[in-house]
């Protein structure tokens, strides 16, 4: 049978892993990016820090699946290139759920593919070059190939991929209205009708915009870059004072705040930077981290799509199955990119086989029906 067409909306990190790994597939696949692929959104603006722990098990096993696909597909590979595997360190509240759901996820998944391991104040001060206080009481877990990324790099890797096999990606492309039939779906970019057999909304937080009834919201995630006089060689997360730090070299590095605003689209969020620099000075303090003011160069206007229980989705939202949503990525879509395009590969291509969909996909984890008063898309 002939491989199905799919467009895919969205040129961030998500929409540009799922392109491209349907297009290793053999599938017919169209991109499309209402401004420049990885210049826009979430993807702009990412940190893109890269850890497989997360108290939510399904997004644990989200980024210990992309961890894998690192290793073994040519898609997982090419990602790979954009990540600096430095280590990174998870310092959280000393409490009993804490360090048993650390333990669990040491115990299911740390191997040689993936080091995890408990560590004291004083081995996380000399892995940090002192950049994390001995005085903080914490309990520490370094993962020593997690690290950060160049995700806007990863993004543009990918959508040359995608073109290398002769599909198709279209910037500065808006797309103005997307709809489905039971034989196939269509995306408007003005009076032009671009048709498939499926389509992928991976618009973030601009996909609401296509199918008003996403069960998603616009947050902002403010950052800021920083002057320092003492350099940490990786990521440091506290989220006992809600900060971490990104080493940006030569001096820098990237904190964040937790002063957060939200809105129905991107356009509609207000960030004070009257309360965000203050915000960010004070839980870097609390980290035993010291700044004033001056050493804030510049205050970064992040955001994401999130949902009400933290998880993606990543479902089809159309009656006739046509047009998937993957949007409500909460802040964390480059660790899980990889293995939530393998997801959508997945289902698309039982859909199209006319098979069975995977078992994730049936139990419902990350659908949108999980949420009330979903209605779809259609023509």
């Amino acid at each position: 049978m002939n491989k199905p067409r799919v467009i895919v909306i969205g040129g961030g990190i998500i929409g540009a892993t799922i392109a491209a790994n349907l297009t290793v597939q053999g599938l017919q696949v169209s991109l499309l990016e209402k401004e420049t692929v990885g210049g826009n959104g979430a993807t702009k603006f990412s940190g893109a820090l890269f850890r497989l722990y997360d108290p939510d098990r399904e997004i644990a096993r989200l980024a210990r699946t992309s961890i894998e696909l690192m290793e073994n597909s040519l898609v997982g590979k090419a990602f790979a290139q954009s990540l600096r595997r430095c280590g990174i360190l998870y310092a959280c509240e000393k409490s009993q759920f804490n360090d048993d759901s650390i333990s669990r996820c040491i115990t299911q998944y740390s191997d040689d593919l993936y080091p995890m391991r408990l560590v004291s104040q004083d081995v996380a001060s000399d892995i940090s070059h002192g950049c994390y206080s001995k005085e903080n009481v914490r309990t520490l877990l370094y993962e020593a190939k997690g690290g950060f990324g160049d995700v806007r790099k990863a993004a543009r890797d990918l959508s040359h991929l995608v073109q290398s096999y002769g599909n198709l990606v279209l910037e500065n492309t808006q797309v103005d209205e997307i709809g489905s039939t039971p034989t196939g779906a269509f995306a408007r970019c003005g009076d032009y009708h671009l048709q498939a057999d499926y389509l992928v909304l991976a618009a973030g937080a601009w996909s609401r915009q296509l199918v008003k009834h996403l069960p998603i919201e616009t947050r902002s995630i403010p950052l800021a870059s920083l002057s320092t006089a003492r350099e940490s060689p990786l990521p440091i997360i506290d989220t006992q004072t809600g900060t971490h730090i990104i080493p940006l070299n030569g001096g820098f590095y990237q904190a964040g705040s937790k002063i957060r605003a939200s809105a129905s689209e991107p356009e509609s969020l207000r960030y004070a930077t009257e309360l965000i620099i203050p915000d960010i000075l004070e839980r870097l303090s609390g980290s035993k981290l010291m700044h004033i003011p001056t050493d804030v160069v510049s205050v970064l206007k992040g955001f994401d799509s999130y949902t009400a229980d933290g998880r993606p989705i990543i479902d089809f939202v159309d009656e006739y199955q046509r047009c998937m949503g993957i949007a409500g990525f909460c802040g964390i879509g480059y660790k899980i990119a990889l293995a939530v395009a393998e997801r959508v590969k997945n289902t698309l291509l039982s859909e199209a086989t006319k098979g069975s969909l995977p078992n994730t996909q049936m139990a419902g984890i990350f659908s949108a029906s999980r949420f009330p008063s979903q209605e779809g898309c259609h023509e």
